[in-house]
């Protein structure tokens, strides 16, 4: 019997017979379910057992597993910020102040950020007084659920780096922020180069343009007289042999007047401050009068010039006629330079929707296959003898490459040694319509006649051989209350005395210049009914140049050397008006 059973019996059923009799019966039924009882209590505390013995070794496994992860990942990642010479940073917000977690890095450590000097340290604890505004502001913006950057540097601001700032979120709530930052001291230092080498250019492409600008104003100048007093000796009676002095001495002016213009141009394409000016062109105009012009180079030639069109070439196109003319100019200008018999054909060709299309063919020296490639780079010519026999800089072929490409097209050419060459160019320039439809024909022209009105002028400038050439020529023209003042104070003295129709002023002169005078007449005359004409003279042809007449109150700007017709139209245009 069951011993729980037993004990219970002799506690309880003392006297009675428990062995026979339905009293026996019951008590071996209720000692099975003891038994049983105690057979499946054990079962269930085997089951537990071994159960328990499951989950441990489970949940000891888990644990396992997710401290090697962390290892791994703490690992990675500390070998990430260690690679990158980075850090991480973690701070929350407690109390008003922002106060870090979590600080690890070499690059921290270059910073002299240890963990025991960062962690439960706010900002103001650690980091560098002149940083703290910056560093909180963008923490305030991070906190605010918004990601952020910031650049900061050591103490010895030798060390720079940039942060990145994320939000992190628990709840729809920012509860703490992480910063990733890496080393950018050699970018630092690669922009501080950058903007050195930056400053230095720009200060060298000042001192060139200065160069520019001063040489462009002491050879004009001079040249001025020179080709001003050769147009008005062309004027007066000449015998054969002076004549022919007077156009050496003009072509040899206007030569060095090209080389000039070429070496300004070349340095404004160079530049990136090339001025394009496009209207509607014809371009048989601008080649005929090309052609007319490069006449007077023929003599002593037996060379035969002519334009032609070949294709089916609109009457008027949109393009830029002052470097479609200059483009035309120094092509056809080589091609009779280096073509002593034979032809030089200029043909024109246009292609359909808007490529005007411009070849000048010669029958002169040729080039070498093996000198075509250096053809088009400035300052280069076919070999040094060229330069010998033919003069030249080297830059007209550069400078037509360069406004080809401006103009949207390009120039190729193709040549044998000793037969000749061909320069075909292409340039962008939509069909436009006659800029004078829909304008009535003019009354035809009568005769020019002499001045009837006199008109009373003043001419200033600092060089007196250029006041003497402005003065014949106007004096030629017919005009004779003509007044003279050396510099900028002598004007004004005369201005103050005396009114004037028209001003040709010297733009730059020493002490008071044309710019402060003109500016000075503005003032003084200003809301007086009439205004006086200012004709500005400048040996120097940069643009800024013509703004700062311009703004001054000049109401026209002539470069130097100027003609005399030129002269006579801007006098004849103030007194038309």
């Amino acid at each position: 019997m069951h011993p729980l059973l037993a004990r219970q019996i002799r506690k309880k059923l003392v006297g009675l017979d428990v062995t026979s009799g339905p009293l026996a019966d019951f008590l071996e039924a209720v000692d099975a379910a003891y038994v049983q009882a105690d057979q499946e209590r054990e079962f269930v505390e085997r089951t537990l057992e071994v159960v328990s013995e499951e989950l441990t070794a489970a949940n000891e496994k888990i644990r396992h597993d997710a401290e090697s992860r962390l290892q791994d990942l703490t690992r990675y990642y500390e070998q990430t910020l260690e690679l990158q010479q980075g850090m991480i940073l973690c701070f929350r917000r407690e109390q008003g102040r922002f106060v870090h977690t979590l600080c690890r890095g070499a690059l921290a450590l270059r910073l002299g950020w240890s963990a025991e000097a960062v962690e439960g340290k706010a900002l103001e604890d650690f980091l560098p007084a002149d940083q703290v505004t910056v560093v909180r502001a963008a923490y305030e913006q991070a906190w605010s659920g918004q990601a952020a950057t910031y650049e900061g540097f050591d103490a010895a601001n030798e060390l720079w780096y940039v942060a990145q700032l994320q939000p992190r979120y628990s709840e729809g709530a920012v509860t703490e922020v992480i910063v990733s930052a890496v080393e950018i001291t050699e970018f630092k230092h690669s922009e501080a180069e950058l903007r050195q080498a930056k400053e230095t250019a720009e200060s060298a492409d000042r001192a060139k343009s200065d160069f520019l600008a001063v040489m462009s104003h002491e050879i004009r100048t001079p040249m001025n007289a020179v080709i001003g007093f050769t147009s008005l000796l062309r004027e007066t009676e000449l015998d054969g042999a002076q004549e022919r002095y007077v156009r050496m001495i003009e072509s040899s002016g206007e030569g060095l007047l090209e080389v000039i213009n070429d070496v300004l141009d070349i340095s404004k394409i160079e530049a990136g401050r090339l001025e394009l000016s496009v209207e509607p062109v014809d371009p048989r105009m601008v080649a005929a009068d090309v052609v007319d012009m490069m006449r007077s180079r023929l003599e002593g030639k037996d060379l035969a010039l002519k334009v032609e069109v070949v294709g089916p070439l609109p009457p008027f196109v949109r393009c830029d006629r002052a470097r479609l003319r200059q483009i035309l100019l120094n092509l056809v200008g080589n091609a009779v330079k280096f073509t002593a018999k034979g032809s030089v054909q200029v043909e024109l060709d246009y292609q359909s929707p808007d490529r005007l299309i411009g070849r000048v063919i010669d029958t002169g020296i040729g080039i070498a296959a093996d000198s075509l490639d250096r053809l088009f780079k400035p300052f280069s010519q076919v070999d040094s003898s060229t330069t010998r026999n033919y003069g030249g800089t080297g830059l007209g072929l550069a400078i037509c490459r360069r406004l080809c490409e401006a103009l949207g097209g390009g120039i190729e050419v193709q040549s044998v040694e000793g037969q000749g060459s061909t320069f075909e160019f292409c340039l962008t320039a939509p069909e436009a319509v006659d800029p004078m439809d829909g304008v009535h024909d003019a009354a035809e022209a009568e005769p020019e006649a002499e001045p009837s009105d006199p008109a009373s002028i003043l001419v200033v400038d600092d060089n007196p051989t250029n006041r003497r050439v402005v003065g014949l020529m106007l004096e030629m023209g017919g005009y004779q209350q003509i007044a003279f003042a050396c510099d900028g104070d002598e004007a004004c003295e005369l201005l103050e005395r005396n009114r004037y129709d028209v001003i040709f002023m010297d733009v730059e002169m020493p002490g008071r210049d044309g710019i402060e005078v003109t500016r000075w007449l503005r003032q003084r005359v200003e809301g007086t009914p009439t205004q006086p004409w200012v004709i500005g003279l400048s040996a120097n042809v940069f643009k800024e140049t013509r703004e700062r007449a311009t703004q001054a109150g000049m109401n026209l700007f002539l470069p130097k050397p100027v003609r005399r017709e030129t002269v006579l139209q801007a006098v004849r245009d103030r007194l038309e008006a």
